[in-house]
C-alpha cells in the first residue's frame, strides 16, 4: 500500500495516487515484520528496504506500473488492494460534493458509505498518511474557494514532499468539475464488473489447475494397449485426450498410422508410440495419459 488522495467539493473532485507495487515472497512472520518497519517509516529507501528484507530472508520485488486512479464518466476513482490469502481492496469514488468509500473482501462488500458532503480521503500507510495530512493542514481550509485546477495543484505539491521506497515518483492525478447525477449507478456497475472479472480469474485458475494435472498424466514409457480390428484399444490404466485443455475429449479406442497388425502390444517408450517386440514406431493425432 502506498498512497491515494481524494477530493471532492462544490468546484468538483480531484484524485491522485502513485504507481508502486511491492511484492513480499518469504515467512510470513518475517514478511510482517518487514511490513511494519516498511510502512511505519521505519525503512527510509529502498537500499535499506532490500538490506532489511534480505537480513529476515525475504524476497522483495518493486515495480511502478500499477495504475490506482482511474475516471468513469464523471466519477473519479481510486484504488489501493492487498492481494495474498484473501483478496483485500479500499475503493473511493468521488464527484462533486460527493464520495463513497467502499472496503471489498473478495467478492463481498464489508463495508460502504455514501457522503453527500465535500471531503478529502487518504488511503496509504501511516508514514506517508501523517505527511499528507501534516501538509494539508496548512492548505485544505481555502479548497472550496480555490478553482478545481488551483487545488489539483496544491495536491500535487503535496505528493511531491512525500518520499520513502513504498512511493513511485511517477503519479497519477485527474479532475473534473462535472458532477455525476448517476453516481451510485456507476458504482454498482464498476462493483459488478469487479465480480465478473474476479469470477473470470478463479476460472482461469481453475482451467490452469485441470491443465497442469491432464499434463502431468501424459504418459512416456509403459504398455497402453493392444491393437484391435487395426485401432489401438487402450487399457484400463490409460485414456486418450484429442488436446492438452481444460475439458478434452476422451477415448478409449483410437486410430493409429503405421505397419501394425491386430494382437500388436502398443507401448511408449521415452514419449513415442512403438509396437513391442518389433520396435515398429506409429503415430496417432491424439495424447494418451494415465487415467
Amino acid at each position: 500500500m502506498s498512497i491515494v488522495i481524494g477530493y471532492c467539493g462544490n468546484n468538483g473532485a480531484i484524485i491522485a495516487g502513485d504507481r508502486r507495487n511491492i511484492i513480499f515472497r518469504g515467512n510470513p512472520k518475517k514478511r510482517a515484520e518487514l511490513e511494519k518497519d516498511l510502512y511505519s517509516g521505519k525503512i527510509r529507501n529502498e537500499e535499506e528496504l532490500k538490506n532489511r528484507a534480505e537480513e529476515l530472508g525475504v524476497k522483495v520485488f518493486i515495480e511502478d506500473k500499477q495504475t490506482k486512479v482511474r475516471k468513469i464518466g464523471d466519477v473519479l476513482v481510486g484504488e489501493v488492494k492487498s492481494l495474498g490469502a484473501d483478496s483485500k481492496r479500499r475503493r473511493m469514488y468521488l464527484t462533486n460534493g460527493t464520495y463513497a468509500i467502499i472496503e471489498i473482501l473478495n467478492d463481498k462488500i464489508i463495508n460502504k458509505s455514501i457522503n453527500n458532503k465535500s471531503g478529502i480521503i487518504i488511503f496509504g500507510n501511516k508514514y506517508l498518511k501523517d505527511i499528507v495530512q501534516r501538509e494539508l493542514k496548512e492548505c485544505m481550509n481555502n479548497f472550496g474557494r480555490m478553482n478545481i485546477e488551483d487545488v489539483m495543484n496544491s495536491i500535487k505539491n503535496i505528493l511531491k514532499k512525500c518520499d520513502g521506497p513504498t512511493l513511485s515518483k511517477e503519479l497519477d492525478i485527474i479532475h473534473t468539475n462535472i458532477k455525476a447525477f448517476d453516481f451510485e449507478k456507476i458504482i454498482e456497475k464498476d462493483l459488478n464488473d469487479l465480480k465478473e472479472y474476479r469470477n473470470e480469474l478463479k476460472q482461469k485458475m481453475v482451467d490452469f489447475k485441470k491443465v497442469m494435472t491432464i499434463a502431468d498424466k501424459i504418459e512416456h514409457n509403459g504398455e497402453v494397449g493392444v491393437i484391435k480390428n487395426g485401432k489401438l484399444v487402450l487399457d484400463g490404466n490409460h485414456v486418450a485426450i484429442d488436446k492438452v485443455c481444460p475439458n478434452p475429449n476422451l477415448f478409449n479406442e483410437i486410430e493409429v498410422e503405421g505397419d501394425v497388425e491386430d494382437g500388436d502390444i502398443v507401448v511408449i517408450e521415452n514419449g513415442s508410440l512403438k509396437i513391442k517386440g518389433k520396435d515398429t514406431p506409429i503415430s496417432t493425432k491424439y495424447t494418451i495419459c494415465k487415467k
